[in-house]
């Protein structure tokens, strides 16, 4: 409260370059104390004079954009709290994306007439939207439903700057957690865009839509079939790519686990060209959904395919063994695939052979955690 008190002082003092610090201050608190802040008494701290900043800046003000990257992490972190601004921010960022990318449309087609518009308007805004569909989850729905935003982000989707295809796939994944029902009338549009951008050359890019895949993979089941052939090639190139960044290995392995959990039948078949370099991936992140979803996918391919990971299976006992502590169904499906699909099935010698150069302490945690 002390903190939030200083802050609320220095909104009254402070202009321009000592704003810039304060914004930055104030979304550092944000992101470090998280759901904490949604607290009634905080927040009638620290809204009112964000709220004042954000109503008396011009939407073609630079000042903007300190202040919408601060509400994007206070959004995050006020979830439910943020619900009372909600709708005029929601607005306001939809026209600075409709603005400027009406303004990129006038620009190309009379260059000599037009000035390229300042696209961080757009990025900022897109960012914003990312931290109140991420911070108000389901509660976002209503303000979706009677906008235009999808529309809005396709068009975002295929700017020809990265960091705005960044930033929408940021958010076309957070919508898809949100409220898929808004999402789900355009996945034949919006999937086809996805792909093209699986291109690991642009990081940020490629990890957001990466990330997005997955989470459609999981609100749309088994109706993501007809995409697995488009997209699953690209992924398994990414994950055996030569100096990939570790946090895209990662989420390629969750997106490749996530379109095996809903579509096991079409991935298991592949295998062979993954497991290996999909258990270095995971082995070492901590236990989350993400983890739990793209193991059960795992799970699900395996007991349709076996024999597509008998060549890397001290790979895949060394990722079952990084997990501190799985669900209890989790931790039966894979005791169900050591025990009951490998061990069983390949009798004692040939299961000798195959676990005798496994490490000591990757027996004993075997042992330990699956009794085998």
């Amino acid at each position: 409260k002390y903190i939030l008190e200083t802050f609320q002082e220095a909104f009254k003092k402070y202009q321009h370059k000592s704003l810039l610090i304060l914004y930055d201050a104030i979304g550092t608190l944000a992101d470090s104390v998280g759901f904490h802040l949604n607290n009634k008494e905080y927040i009638e701290i620290l809204m009112p004079p964000l709220i004042g900043k954000w109503n008396n800046l011009k939407d073609d003000d630079k000042d903007l954009f300190p202040l919408l990257e601060c509400l994007s992490s206070v959004a995050t972190a006020l979830q439910t709290g943020f619900i009372p601004y909600a709708e005029p921010v929601f607005q306001r960022c939809l026209i600075l994306i409709e603005q400027t990318l009406t303004a990129s449309v006038m620009a190309a087609a009379q260059p000599d007439q037009y000035d390229k518009p300042d696209k961080d308007f757009m990025i900022v805004a897109l960012d914003l939207l990312s931290g109140m569909a991420e911070g108000m989850e389901s509660h976002i729905e209503v303000l979706v439903k009677n906008s235009h935003i999808l529309p809005l982000l396709f068009q975002c989707m295929k700017d020809d700057m990265c960091e705005v295809r960044q930033s929408s796939f940021a958010l076309l994944g957070d919508l898809t957690k949100a409220c898929f029902p808004h999402v789900r009338p355009h996945i034949g549009e919006l999937i086809p865009v996805l792909h093209d951008n699986l291109q690991p050359c642009y990081i940020s890019v490629c990890n957001n839509a990466t990330w997005a895949i997955g989470e459609i993979s999981i609100q749309l089941g088994v109706e993501m079939k007809p995409f697995v052939p488009m997209i699953l090639n690209q992924l398994i190139v990414i994950i055996n790519r030569e100096n990939t960044p570790q946090t895209l290995l990662e989420n390629t392995a969750i997106t490749i686990g996530r379109l095996g959990l809903v579509c096991a039948e079409d991935v298991a078949p592949h295998l062979p060209r993954f497991i290996r370099l999909w258990c270095a991936s995971l082995r070492n992140i901590r236990d989350n959904d993400e983890k739990d979803s793209a193991f059960r996918g795992i799970c699900a391919m395996i007991s349709v395919n076996p024999m597509g990971i008998l060549n890397d299976f001290i790979y895949f006992c060394d990722a079952v063994a990084s997990w501190s502590a799985p669900k209890e169904d989790l931790k039966m499906m894979f005791r169900q695939i050591l025990l009951h699909g490998f061990k069983e099935q390949l009798g004692e010698e040939n299961w000798r052979k195959i676990t005798e150069p496994f490490p000591e302490m990757l027996k004993k945690r075997l042992a330990q955690l699956y009794g085998i």
